[in-house]
């Protein structure tokens, strides 16, 4: 399900960015943002820093009541999914490196939302201090790119239990 809501999110943003700087290997595509010997793929890289749980909500106990008796029940897993946009570019290419970042601002700003099989999620700009943006480049081996930090919100993860003739099953029910 995260690679699905990811490279959903990279085609949207790529189609969009393919408008402004046309190459036929894309411009946006997710992917891991480290320092490689390989050459840089001058494109945007989408990459997935970190998920959280969405505590806005509350966290349930597990338990309910049905008539006379308490049931166990899974509530569902409320998560974020905090990425990593980065205009991987080479250094010859450092000046569009900075308009595709620009652009995928001005994509986000105006596309804060997207569905994907029903299901509605958001994606918005997260401010990092100077020594979170270090922490974060320095444990990827200390090269920067131009890159902006932002939080997927309403992954939902629900796995229910089933009853099937006396005996438990468990059968997840993931919700995208």
């Amino acid at each position: 399900m995260i690679k699905t809501i990811l490279t959903s999110f990279a085609a949207r943003l790529d189609e969009y960015l393919r408008r402004k700087f046309p190459q036929p290997e894309g411009v946006a595509e997710t992917g891991f943002i480290g320092n490689g010997t390989e050459e840089k793929p001058c494109k945007l890289i989408i990459s997935l820093v970190n998920i959280e749980r969405e505590v806005a909500g509350g966290i349930s106990a597990g338990l309910s009541r049905n008539a006379s008796e308490y049931m166990r029940n899974y509530p569902p897993l409320l998560l974020n999914l905090d990425l990593m946009l980065a205009a991987v570019y080479d250094e010859k290419r450092y000046a569009e490196s900075l308009s595709v970042l620009s652009e995928t601002l001005l994509f986000i700003q105006s596309h804060p939302f997207f569905d994907l099989d029903g299901q509605k999620y958001t994606i918005e700009v997260v401010t990092l201090s100077a020594q979170d943006i270090n922490n974060f480049w320095t444990t990827l081996g200390g090269q920067y790119y131009p890159s902006v930090m932002c939080k997927l919100r309403r992954l939902i993860i629900d796995a229910q239990e089933m009853q099937e003739g006396g005996v438990t099953m468990k059968q997840p029910d993931i919700k995208l």
